[in-house]
């Protein structure tokens, strides 16, 4: 399979990642600055989506393992419309309906789409070449896609906004969304089949039984939260404890580019040593990249500069052999089970973010933090409970031992091309 091929199958991930930055990150303050929305309304109504989003990603899995693949391929551009239309309807919400319906309802139709189309993505992904290093590949193409999408969420509104505004700067971000989304689409035309069939399989109950399976979900889990604690403090931590506020967004830019660049360089060292093996030498670099913030005083952006470059490299390797990782698990039950799988997947994802918020924000407000004034215990939350859970992942990867692939002897037959 050559560089042309990859790129299309993983060309869906650039649009999804477009779409998922600005909704978690842009939405609660646009609807509270623009729309004039009262916080505790607005919080009851985002925490109430994102649960049931949560909630709904192993049915939506399960529900794709049932169809035909005809009636995939129909669903899935239905979604892509049902997901465009409500990122719009977001930021066109309509005169004599009440704003917070519109909300929740707009809300729950990108969900809903963001869901069903990223556990597609993660499915045709795992049966498109059914070998470890492969695998890897499609992941890492798919990531690497993912990466430039969030970097542009990440920098084109931040442009717009200064001249135009937030809202007139989301707005305009809409117009790039949609050639992007119909490129991939096109691009989903244009890939190459899977090489399993994905078509409608058997359904059974003992699938998420295996050993390993549960292994390999309790790590992603881990490691999903010792990216999603950091992620939550991250605006925290660099306006009150680096006092370098101003540079969030670029420091932002340079921690995602690293990740994108470093994905290359994992899926060489996988080749060598075996996808394990490399993961765990990944999470090893996160910790050690984090490791000088306890240091770190007030105005050192380039130390904390040297952080974003180190652990954006470890990033690199999360996104190339995670989900990789659960395909190989699932081996040639990937027609039957991949959507109920990778729904598990996509909902640990989730669940990750959510306990960050609830467990790093009240822990920073008990240890006497205040935005806006004195750090109190924030620096010791930034980098204590993120390095607890990489630990904590990188000592579960080693309980699982390679999947079927040679540590040495992928290298001539499967390139990164």
């Amino acid at each position: 399979m050559n560089a042309r091929q990859l790129a299309l199958a993983g060309l869906g991930g650039l649009p999804l990642a477009m779409v998922a930055l600005p909704l978690y990150v842009h939405t609660p303050a646009l609807y509270a600055r623009e729309f004039g929305v009262a916080l505790g309304s607005l919080g009851v109504v985002l925490f109430a989506c994102r649960l049931l989003d949560t909630l709904l990603d192993p049915l939506l899995g399960r529900w794709q393992d049932r169809l035909a693949p005809a009636r995939q391929h129909a669903a899935n551009l239905l979604a892509a419309i049902v997901g465009l239309g409500g990122y719009g309807w977001l930021l066109y919400p309509q005169a004599g309906m009440p704003l917070l319906a519109q909300l929740a309802l707009a809300l729950l139709l990108v969900y809903l789409a963001h869901g069903w189309l990223n556990i597609a993505l993660l499915r045709y992904g795992a049966a498109l070449w059914p070998t470890p290093a492969g695998r890897m590949r499609v992941a890492a193409w798919r990531e690497g896609w993912g990466v430039l999408g969030v970097l542009l969420a990440a920098a084109l509104p931040a442009w717009w906004a200064a001249s135009s505004g937030e809202l007139a700067a989301m707005r305009q971000f809409l117009w790039w969304l949609l050639p992007c989304s119909v490129l991939a689409l096109l691009a989903a035309a244009l890939a190459p089949a899977a090489a399993a069939t994905l078509a409608a399989g058997r359904q059974g109950g003992d699938w998420w039984r295996s050993r390993r399976l549960q292994l390999a979900g309790a790590v992603l889990l881990l490691n999903a939260l010792a990216m999603a604690l950091p992620a939550t403090l991250f605006q925290f931590y660099v306006a009150d404890v680096l006092q370098l506020g101003h540079a969030a967004g670029p420091l932002l830019l340079l921690y995602f580019l690293a990740a994108m660049l470093a994905m290359p360089l994992w899926v060489r060292l996988a080749d060598r040593v075996g996808k394990v093996r490399a993961w765990r030498g990944g999470m090893l670099l996160a910790l050690l990249g984090f490791v000088p913030v306890l240091w770190l005083a007030a105005g050192a952006l380039a130390g904390f500069a040297l952080v974003c470059v180190l652990t954006g490299m470890a990033l690199g390797a999360d996104l190339a052999f995670g989900s990789a990782l659960v395909a190989d698990e699932l081996g040639d039950n990937v027609a039957s089970h991949g959507g109920a799988a990778f729904g598990v997947v996509s909902m640990l994802g989730k669940l990750a973010l959510a306990l960050a918020a609830g467990i790093a924000l009240p822990l920073a407000q008990w240890s006497g933090y205040q935005p806006g004034e004195a750090a109190g215990g924030l620096l010791y939350l930034y980098a204590g409970l993120p390095a607890i859970c990489k630990l904590s992942a990188w000592w579960l990867l080693r309980r699982l031992p390679q999947t079927g692939e040679s540590p040495c002897g992928n290298s001539h037959a499967l390139r990164w091309r």
